[in-house]
């Protein structure tokens, strides 16, 4: 009889297990769904260059910008693709998503962006201030005939 419980109780296990599992992979797939879904939506690429942006003006990336994205990445991603476009309620979701996110980075580019350039042109002031002062009061030269001695 403990035996036939344990049998019992390890096919409750094994049931759960298994469900739990077939759970997380019904999660990981159609996560998967929508990444691609986002991917190929037309407003990707616009979104990838917001993005790229807000990372330029907070110096993140280099010089040149676009750090670890190439130009077959750029092309790839500019080229609006239909390939999981249909008309449904999920997609006008999508959209209106892709475009609000849009719209929020191209905000927070100009959000970040305004005090580094006041904070720019205050610097600039000062050097400005300074050098004036520099030129217009140079500093006396050192005066060693004053009592000093060698």
């Amino acid at each position: 009889m403990i035996a036939a419980e344990q049998k019992h109780k390890k096919k409750v296990m094994e049931d759960k297990s298994s469900s739990s599992s077939s759970s997380r992979n019904r999660k990981e797939e159609e996560i998967e769904i929508l990444k691609r879904r986002i991917s190929s939506h037309p407003l990707y690429g616009l979104l990838l260059e917001n993005h790229m942006d807000c990372l330029k003006v907070t110096s993140i990336l280099n010089e040149e910008g676009d750090q670890g994205m190439n130009i077959e990445d750029k092309q790839r991603y500019k080229k609006p693709s239909s390939s999981m476009h249909s008309s449904s309620e999920l997609d006008l979701d999508l959209d209106q998503f892709m475009e609000a996110y849009c719209w929020a980075l191209r905000e927070l580019k100009e959000a970040i962006k305004e005090p580094q350039q006041e904070t720019l042109e205050f610097i600039d002031k000062m050097h400005s201030q300074l050098t004036e002062l520099t030129i217009t009061n140079p500093a006396p030269p050192p005066n060693t005939s004053s009592g000093e001695r060698d």
